[in-house]
């Protein structure tokens, strides 16, 4: 019977992926890039992906800010695409003011949260930053639904740590075997969880393939199949 539910927050109640694709179309569209000879946006986002990815895995090792993250991102994609890369900074800049203030709910997201609110104990546990998170939840109206926010840049440890759990687990005051996690990914979400001895919730919404040895206690599509589970465990109390 639980009491509590957690939540990873990207791609499992805010769509992560349409939050950066239109921030960053954005920003080229506020410096005009799309102006520079030769310059073509599929090819931008080919080069930048990959760059984008490298430093952010390797930031906590080279102690990189997220300014510097994005600024090394721009820069190195500039340049490998041939263009000028002074605007780099500026472009970092730019990017995280409009991405922070972006927020695009995953479908059933605000549903979900207005069911949950003053039934249970709610709770957030993201690898991200702590600056973006918040203010995320903050442009889209749903602050108030989370009575606490574990996010990796200001624990100090990342999903699948144990560490970033058990800082949950304590503050929620409520028993390990009470406390349900809700997440899209097997490596960060499914393992975090498992270690810590907390069931794990798979939402798992394009049906992906998981692997035989992989048992979460609850998989769910949707986001409203959640209130099915619950409903269940409510019966039982």
């Amino acid at each position: 019977m639980y009491k509590a539910i957690l939540f990873d927050l990207d791609n499992t109640l805010l769509n992560y992926d349409t939050s950066e694709h239109e921030a960053m179309r954005q920003t080229i569209d506020v410096h005009r890039l799309a102006e520079l000879e030769g310059f073509e946006w599929e090819t931008f986002r080919t080069v930048f992906a990959p760059i984008n990815w490298n430093y952010w895995i390797n930031r906590v090792e080279h102690r990189l800010h997220i300014s510097q993250v994005l600024d090394y991102s721009f820069r190195d994609t500039l340049l490998q695409m041939g263009h000028d890369s002074t605007l780099s900074r500026s472009l970092a800049s730019t990017y995280w003011k409009i991405f922070s203030a972006t927020c695009h709910f995953m479908d059933g997201t605000e549903e979900l949260l207005a069911r949950l609110h003053g039934r249970y104990r709610v709770g957030i546990v993201s690898n991200g930053i702590g600056e973006a998170q918040r203010k995320r939840l903050a442009a889209g109206g749903v602050s108030h639904y989370f009575q606490h926010l574990f996010i990796s840049d200001e624990i100090g440890v990342s999903k699948p740590d144990k560490l970033i759990f058990d800082r949950a687990v304590e503050a929620l005051g409520v028993d390990r075997s009470e406390i349900l996690f809700v997440g899209d990914s097997l490596t960060d979400d499914y393992e975090g969880a498992r270690m810590s001895r907390i069931d794990f919730c798979h939402y798992n919404p394009n049906r992906k393939p998981v692997r035989e040895e992989i048992s979460p206690a609850h998989t769910i599509h949707a986001l409203s199949e959640l209130v099915d589970i619950i409903t269940r465990e409510e019966g039982h109390r």
